[in-house]
């Protein structure tokens, strides 16, 4: 399957893979789509025509679904990783103690890229022709750019990438691939909304930017979603050096700091606020910091007060004590013998499997049925809560608005209580990008 000519730059930060400390590069997304049911609706159909081999790409799986994953097995990523896959092996064991899908048991199987591009791209090729698998994953940008020109033309779906890279969600070019990540685009349209609660008249805002395109995606994502409004944005400046940035920032007169940065600047950038004496009203750090214990604990009084967005629930946090899907999650993952099953990255992978499920019984359900067809039809038109995202939070996928991720809840940290706590309700703004 040919695509047009592009420039993508691979993620730079081993950060950027995870749910938990996830991030998306900047891209225009659609400003209006039609809704994920009516899309359903309308029948949108796996393109199988380009196929290296269209019967295979409708050939009902029957046996045993394998589900491919180039991921880093090895190296300083591989506990992180490992947590992941381990999540998401023990919901599909769920899932086959219950009968699989339709009888059909669900496997994974993994493949060690080292979170090298290149090696992605062999495993990948071995993955599809050798291990014969029937769904593709992959962490990271740079490993998804240098596998889904193969995988699409395969037509293997590649479904929930753990990227946020806009090119991919060019449904014409990569009908075989979605991701799981939420938009920068998406994310920052959350932070000003949060913004207008708070500040109806306006207020002067600052942002310090990471130069990774991740980075300068938020910073992007977040200019653009000012556009129109009572704010004025008086300073943008660089994260190369955290403490000369706190310096600018702190003169600069802003109410309100934004961090478009990766996971490691969330606390350098902290510390480096704090030290200057500066204290902005309100700091709103990128979804890819939500691990309070690494990245605001070591910030201290410095970190106390600042936003996260936040759509998976936190099986530490008290708030969801008796909420029945935790309990159910971590009863189901003790029976597993998970050895961390409050770790991030273990409901990251919880996460995954689920969502990859819901898509599964749907697709058995269609006229496609179970096939490589059926299961990106089904991802393509996908509406779902999982037990394990925030009440109010649902994965909405659209042909024309492939976003997944729509809506956030903000969260505070207490610096005191060394704790996140619920700041208001969840804000929705999939009518920012779906249309009914």
């Amino acid at each position: 399957m040919k695509r047009p000519l592009r420039l993508i730059a691979a993620a730079t930060s081993a950060t950027l893979l995870l749910a938990a400390c996830s991030n998306a590069n900047s891209g225009d997304e659609p400003e209006t789509a039609a809704s994920a049911g009516s899309t359903a609706a309308s029948g949108w159909k796996a393109p199988t025509q380009d196929c290296d081999d269209p019967a295979a790409a409708t050939k009902e799986i029957s046996g045993t679904l394998k589900v491919g994953w180039s991921a880093a097995l090895s190296g300083p990523l591989a506990g992180a990783v490992g947590a992941v896959l381990q999540g998401m092996k023990d919901r599909f064991a769920v899932e086959n103690a219950a009968g699989g899908v339709n009888g059909v048991k669900l496997e994974v199987v993994s493949r060690d890229d080292a979170f090298d591009p290149a090696k992605a791209k062999a495993n990948v090729g071995q993955l599809i022709q050798s291990d014969k698998v029937d769904v593709l994953d992959v962490f990271g940008s740079g490993q998804l750019d240098a596998v889904a020109d193969d995988q699409n033309a395969a037509c293997v779906p590649l479904l929930f990438a753990q990227s946020g890279v806009p090119t991919f969600r060019d449904v014409k070019n990569f009908p075989w691939t979605t991701q799981y990540l939420p938009s920068a685009d998406v994310e920052t349209a959350f932070d000003v909304e949060l913004l207008k609660k708070k500040y109806p008249n306006g207020a002067k805002v600052a942002i310090a930017a990471n130069q990774t395109e991740s980075g300068k995606g938020l910073a992007d994502g977040f200019k653009k979603a000012l556009q129109g409004t009572s704010f004025e944005l008086v300073k943008e400046v660089s994260l190369a050096d955290p403490a000369a940035a706190a310096t600018t920032l702190s003169a600069s007169g802003a109410q309100v700091l934004f961090d478009a940065g990766v996971t490691t600047d969330c606390p350098a950038l902290s510390i480096a606020v704090g030290r200057s004496g500066w204290k902005p009203e309100t700091f709103i750090q990128p979804s890819n910091c939500v691990d309070g214990n690494t990245l605001y604990k070591p910030a201290g009084a410095a970190a106390d007060g600042q936003l996260v967005p936040v759509w998976l629930k936190n099986p530490a946090s008290d708030l969801y004590a008796s909420d029945a899907g935790m309990t159910d999650y971590l009863a189901k993952l003790k029976a597993q013998n998970n050895p961390a099953p409050t770790n991030s990255y273990t409901v990251n992978g919880w996460v995954i499997g689920d969502l990859m499920i819901d898509v599964f019984k749907k697709a058995a359900a269609s006229p496609s049925k179970l096939s490589h067809a059926g299961i990106m039809e089904a991802a393509r038109t996908q509406e779902y809560q999982p037990p394990m995202f925030i009440d109010g939070i649902k994965w909405k996928m659209a042909p024309t608005a492939p976003l997944g991720i729509l809506a956030f809840r903000p969260f505070q940290w207490d610096a005191t209580g060394v704790a996140f706590k619920p700041y208001g309700d969840v804000i929705d703004i999939s009518s920012k990008y779906i249309t009914k």
